[in-house]
């Protein structure tokens, strides 16, 4: 236990620093930014494509025609289906698919 508190400690103090640095800052921001993409990709392949294939998203008669509606829509999945995402994953998943395949603004 005093272990885990201890590294706990010990990251964010690392964090910290290289936060306090603008590039670094912004080079970290990158480095979230990559990873949760990632993530974002990573749920889709296992959650969303038992039920959607790709060419689910690129239908001409699509109900999702705004981001929030894709976030809803994601969020509706997640409780429908008891698939158990946090909101920043269920944020994920909607900014993947919107970056692969919806483009909103």
């Amino acid at each position: 236990m005093k272990s885990n508190l201890l590294m706990a400690l010990l990251l964010l103090s690392v964090s910290s620093v290289y936060a306090g640095d603008a590039e670094n800052g912004e080079q970290l921001y990158k480095e979230v930014a990559l990873e949760r993409t990632i993530r974002g990709e990573q749920y889709t392949d296992a959650n969303c494509e038992t039920c959607h294939e790709s060419a689910f998203y690129q239908r001409e008669d699509r109900k999702v025609t705004s981001y929030s509606k894709l976030e809803s829509m994601v969020e509706g999945c997640n409780t429908n289906l008891d698939v158990g995402w946090f909101p920043e994953d269920v944020s994920d998943v909607a900014k993947y698919l919107n970056r692969e395949y919806y483009k909103f603004k």
